[in-house]
C-alpha cells in the first residue's frame, strides 16, 4: 500500500481480486529474477498504467505492476512500459523517478498495433540479455495475436532463445461471456490468430460440452498457437479461486525453462490483501 499524492482521475479503480493479482505477480517477479542471479533480465509490459491504482472496496492506494516491477531486490537490468495515452505515461514517469538510480526506465506512448511502437519496444531490448514481457490486457479486444507472434519472432537473444511471456488471459469476464456475440467475432479471430475458436463456440451452443470443458479448450488453443511459434515450454495455471471462477488465466511461454512450480507458489497459496490488513 502506497499513499501518493496523484490527481483523483488518474488512478485506475480495481476490484480485490486485482489486488490479489498484483500480490501475486509481486512475488513470483521476485523469485523469477532470484534464479537469474546476476546476469539480468530485461522486463517488459505491453499494456502498462498509470503505476498505480486504488482498491473499490476500501479506497487505499496500491502500486500498479509498474512499480512492483521497480522495486524488487534482484533488479531487471532495463525496464520498458508501453502506455496507451499520455496522461498514464507522464504520471508513471513522475511515480517511476525515485527509482531511475537503480533502474534503467524506458516508457513508450502509443498503440501495439503500431509497427513504429514495436520497433521503439525491439530497438530498446539488449540482444544479450534475456527478456521477460508482462501481457496483461483490460479486455481480449487489446490483444492481438499478431503483436504475440512479433514478440515470438523479434525479441530473440543471442543464444535464439525467445523472449519469455507472461500472459494474463482475460478469459472469465472478456472472453467467454462474449462469445456467442456476433459483434464480437472479428476481435476474438484477431486474439487467436485464426477461426478455430468458434468450432469451440458452436459445441458450446449446442450443449455438447459445459462452461469449465469450454475455457479449457480456448486455454488450449491459445498454448497451441505459442507451440507453432515455436517455444518450448508453453504452460497454464488457473489461479487460486479468490472469484470463482478466476477471472482470468496464467499463461506462460518460454525457451529458458519451466516456471510451473514457481507459478504456482507464487499464484496458488493463500494470502491477505495489504489493504484488508488495515481495515
Amino acid at each position: 500500500m502506497n499513499e501518493l499524492n496523484i490527481p483523483r482521475e488518474i488512478p485506475r479503480q480495481i476490484q480485490k481480486w486485482t489486488c490479489h493479482k498484483l500480490e501475486c505477480f509481486s512475488d513470483y517477479i521476485e523469485a523469477y529474477t532470484k534464479t537469474l542471479g546476476n546476469n539480468g533480465c530485461c522486463y517488459l509490459e505491453l499494456f502498462a498504467g498509470c503505476g498505480s491504482c486504488t482498491c473499490k472496496d476500501i479506497d487505499c492506494i496500491i502500486d500498479g505492476s509498474e512499480l512492483r516491477a521497480l522495486r524488487i531486490k534482484n533488479k531487471f537490468r532495463k525496464c520498458i512500459f508501453v502506455v496507451s495515452n499520455h496522461q498514464n505515461a507522464e504520471n508513471l514517469k513522475r511515480l517511476a523517478a525515485p527509482f531511475s538510480a537503480g533502474n534503467e526506465v524506458e516508457i513508450i506512448t502509443g498503440n501495439l498495433i503500431s509497427d513504429k511502437v514495436m520497433r521503439q519496444v525491439f530497438d530498446l531490448i539488449p540482444r544479450s540479455t534475456t527478456s521477460l514481457a508482462l501481457i496483461d490486457p483490460s479486455g481480449y479486444r487489446r490483444l492481438r495475436w499478431s503483436t504475440i507472434k512479433k514478440l515470438a519472432i523479434h525479441g530473440s537473444d543471442w543464444r535464439g532463445h525467445k523472449m519469455c511471456l507472461l500472459i494474463i488471459l482475460p478469459l472469465e469476464m472478456a472472453l467467454l461471456r462474449n462469445l456467442a456475440r456476433p459483434e464480437c467475432e472479428a476481435s476474438i479471430n484477431r486474439l487467436f490468430g485464426n477461426q478455430k475458436w468458434q468450432l469451440i463456440r458452436q459445441e458450446r451452443l449446442e450443449g455438447k460440452i459445459e462452461a469449465d470443458e469450454a475455457r479449457r479448450k480456448l486455454v488450449g488453443l491459445f498454448k497451441a498457437g505459442l507451440k507453432n511459434l515455436g517455444y518450448r515450454y508453453v504452460e497454464d495455471l488457473k489461479p487460486a479461486h479468490f472469484t470463482n471462477p478466476p477471472y482470468y488465466h496464467l499463461i506462460w511461454a518460454s525457451d529458458r525453462g519451466s516456471e510451473a512450480k514457481e507459478l504456482a507458489d507464487a499464484w496458488g497459496k493463500e494470502r491477505y490483501l495489504p489493504c484488508e490488513l488495515f481495515h
